[in-house]
């Protein structure tokens, strides 16, 4: 079986999509499966895990950290937390947890 050779274009692409798609979703953009994707980042140690808002685990993206950040001030002014919840689209126990420092913004 013949195969397909490495474009400098295609590692091009998995160096910038590197942290923020996932494997499979860069093999799909270059025509790859997810696989060729891994092994040739493992290759060029490159690594693949997903970080910051790109994270599977993320729940709350960090602009919306930061601005919880800023509504724990408004709060300490006299705003309502039932207010912030809904101007953040978030639960009222997760505003409750960053206005009293039960959660950490950092």
């Amino acid at each position: 079986m013949k195969y397909k050779r490495w474009v400098r274009a295609e590692v091009v692409i998995i160096k910038q999509c590197a942290g923020s798609m996932t494997v499979e979703r860069i093999g799909q953009l270059i025509g790859r499966t997810g696989a060729a994707v891994r092994t040739k980042a493992r290759e060029l140690k490159i690594c693949m895990y997903l970080r910051g808002n790109y994270h599977q685990s993320v729940k709350y993206l960090q602009e919306d950290i930061e601005l919880a950040s800023s509504f724990r001030e408004l709060h300490q002014s006299g705003i309502n937390r039932q207010d912030i919840a809904e101007k953040l689209e978030m639960p009222i126990g997760a505003v409750n947890q960053f206005v009293y420092f039960e959660r950490r913004i950092s």
